[in-house]
């Protein structure tokens, strides 16, 4: 993944503007960009983070269990993200230190709490006891629902207008970048190319905003690269 200081999330609220109402329990989102609907899908969210994509397990929500978690903190109904930290940066390099960074990674990156301070998800508490278990299970179900979750609640409760704190959980990436990657026009204005990125990689690892004096880019200067174009990237979605 190319090292970014910053999201650069003005593409992600073009969508948000944009968004298609549809019926409550949708698990499909739906943009109108200049006329022209791109549909964000467990296909789309799985093409450009390259997580693994299949059904739950039986019981996934019993998989593992608390005992590393209760180990190393009082009681794993208080853990946040940043009492992983604490906890991960006073610990030794040993097989701990790795499962606690496990730990940070899913907390942060994949399934983020809109709350620093707020409880983690109970479920990679408990998967992070068995690695086999956490590498294979489908984070791009998680975090596909997760960020379906986010688009219906701000949908719902901004009702057209920005409000201050209002933010995303989860691994909002794939949604970040899904206008550049479905607009040919914006992809090749923004974005480039990441040198020696191998073929494996997933697409949203592939290719990085390219570089400006600003945190992100001005709106006008978007809808200037938008223009009226009709022309839908249709090479993979």
């Amino acid at each position: 993944m190319p090292d970014e200081p910053n999201l650069n999330l003005i593409g992600m609220w073009i969508l948000m503007m944009w968004t298609i109402p549809l019926d409550e329990g949708e698990n499909t989102s739906w943009f109108a960009v200049n006329g022209m609907p791109i549909r964000y899908s467990m296909r789309e969210h799985a093409l450009i983070s390259g997580l693994e994509c299949h059904e739950y397990p039986a019981n996934y929500e019993k998989l593992g269990s608390f005992e590393f978690v209760d180990r190393h903190f009082k009681s794993h109904h208080e853990i946040t993200m940043k009492s992983v930290k604490l906890k991960l940066l006073s610990m030794r390099s040993c097989g701990n230190r790795f499962r606690m960074a496990v730990l940070f990674f899913l907390g942060m990156v994949i399934r983020g709490n809109r709350k620093y301070n707020g409880p983690m998800d109970s479920f990679i508490l408990r998967v992070v006891n068995d690695l086999d278990v956490c590498e294979t299970s489908p984070w791009d179900r998680f975090t596909f629902e997760d960020v379906i979750h986010s688009i219906n609640h701000v949908m719902k409760h901004l009702k057209g207008r920005a409000k201050k704190n209002d933010n995303f959980s989860g691994l909002i990436v794939p949604l970040e970048v899904m206008i550049f990657e479905s607009i040919h026009a914006l992809n090749a204005k923004f974005r480039e190319g990441v040198d020696d990125c191998l073929s494996s990689c997933p697409r949203m690892c592939k290719r990085r905003f390219q570089s400006n004096n600003m945190k992100g880019y001005p709106l006008e200067d978007l809808y200037d690269a938008l223009g009226n174009t009709h022309v839908l990237n249709n090479k993979y979605f």
